[in-house]
């Protein structure tokens, strides 16, 4: 129950419900029977059995804690308990079926967090719901397409001032392989889940209207890496769809497929999953896709490299400064080596790099993220790198309202198709963040259409 109710959104399938049933469940059980078993062939052991009883119990819970909250065995805690469990065991071994019910009042406390997390995912969605027959476009152009999402990359007019400080030299680089750079382009959302999921669906969610919102949004997940609005419309338009990462993240909850081929099994991907189980070389399977062949059929490629990524605080803000600069450095080699492999070999392709968010740089914590009204630091959070190189397909200034990322589909498929009609209903380009209070969470925009800071 604990483990499910800090976990669900990416554990919320029958697959995952069997095998924690059997490991939280199943197994202490089976240990008990074997423990009861082997008593009974020891009779001698009889004054000790309820002190055994008591050991066994606190230990069983410990270990499983121990799983549940660190995906490993906490070897010296679980010594040190074993220790104050004998000890303890002496006095009070014969009072061992009160842990049982110490046990169950453990397990009941998260149930309340469970109930409000399963009707969060069971509940109708209205936000995803199209307002114009978008749905139905018909491309007029259809070539290749390269989605590549450089995890928390911010955009060039961010980069270079306060707090990153850095002349990028990238997006010159960018501009003259003949890439369009939106200077002042934001995600709408903090983070990977909320900001990816509102990008697919073409739709502002604003977290959907949770009872407690979190960036763990239900259903985020099948957006992403499952059927999403921009995904069928690719489809419906003949693409052949591929979807490459380089960990298991998107794919943790093991959603109903939606594209045609993924880099990442979900035989691949443990079911205690620590996000960063699976690791690939994003490159190498990206050339590999490259060279499948599909026919005439045009390609659409999700990409994501983790790189440079945000900040985790676990410095001072000029150490991780530093080290986003680092992985800024880095992740651009990967960009040039990338683009220069795309280029020469599917020169007709459409390329965009854009990012999910921004690098968090200049926050001293992850709590203070939903509480700033900072410009700057807002700015560090929702700055985006976007690049596209339209390749002589965009006409008519299309992109001229192009802002954030959940009008980037929209924007596409107006590109793609010659239709002016679907600009119409554009999403607002307001930022939404969350408003941590004591009890619950509140959702509220924090940067408005044209990225001016909304006080509250």
């Amino acid at each position: 129950m604990f483990y499910y109710s800090n976990n669900f959104s990416a554990i919320n399938t029958w697959e995952h419900f069997g095998f924690f049933t059997l490991f939280f469940i199943g197994l202490p059980t089976g240990v008990f029977l074997l423990l009861k078993i082997l008593l009974n062939f020891f009779p001698k052991t009889e004054s000790f059995r309820n002190p055994i009883l008591f050991v066994c119990i606190v230990m069983s819970v410990a270990v499983l804690m121990s799983f549940a909250m660190y995906l490993m065995l906490k070897k010296k805690v679980l010594v040190l308990v074993f220790v104050i469990s004998i000890i303890l065991a002496w006095k009070l071994g014969n009072q061992y079926k009160k842990l049982l019910i110490l046990v169950l009042i453990m397990s009941l406390i998260p149930l309340g967090k469970n109930i409000v997390h399963i009707y969060e995912h069971q509940k109708p969605m209205p936000w995803a719901s199209l307002p114009d027959a978008i749905a139905d476009v018909r491309f007029v152009h259809k070539p290749n397409i390269y989605l590549i999402q450089p995890d928390g990359y911010v955009g060039r007019t961010a980069m270079r001032e306060a707090p990153y400080e850095l002349e990028n030299p990238l997006y010159p680089w960018l501009e003259e392989k003949g890439f369009t750079l939106y200077d002042d382009f934001r995600s709408n959302y903090p983070a990977s889940l909320t900001s990816n999921s509102s990008m697919f669906s073409m739709k502002q969610h604003r977290f959907n209207n949770m009872l407690f919102p979190s960036i763990e949004m239900p259903n985020a997940r099948n957006f992403i890496s499952g059927t999403s609005s921009a995904l069928e419309i690719l489809k419906s338009n003949g693409y052949r769809t591929f979807f490459i990462v380089e960990d298991e993240y998107f794919q943790q909850n093991r959603p109903e497929p939606g594209y045609d081929f993924y880099n990442i099994n979900f035989k691949e991907i443990p079911y205690f999953s620590d996000d960063n189980s699976v690791k690939k070389d994003v490159f190498a399977d990206l050339k590999n896709a490259m060279k499948i062949n599909v026919g005439e059929a045009p390609k659409f490629f999700f990409v994501e490299k983790l790189l440079p990524h945000h900040i985790h605080f676990i410095g001072t803000k000029e150490e991780e400064r530093q080290r986003y600069l680092e992985r800024i450095r880095e992740v651009n080699e990967w960009i040039k080596e990338t683009t220069l492999y795309i280029q020469e070999n599917d020169p007709t392709a459409l390329v965009i790099f854009l990012a999910d968010h921004g690098g968090w740089v200049d926050l001293g914590s992850y709590p203070e993220m939903f509480s700033i009204t900072n410009k700057r630091q807002l700015t560090s959070i929702f700055s985006t790198l976007a690049a596209i190189k339209w390749n002589g397909y965009l006409h008519d200034q299309k992109d001229q309202e192009l802002r954030s990322n959940v009008n980037l589909f929209r924007v596409l498929f107006s590109v793609l198709s010659d239709e002016d009609k679907y600009l119409k209903y554009l999403e607002d380009n307001s930022s939404y963040n969350l408003k941590t209070g004591t009890f619950s969470n509140s959702v509220r925009a924090v940067l408005d259409d044209h990225g001016n800071v909304i006080a509250k």
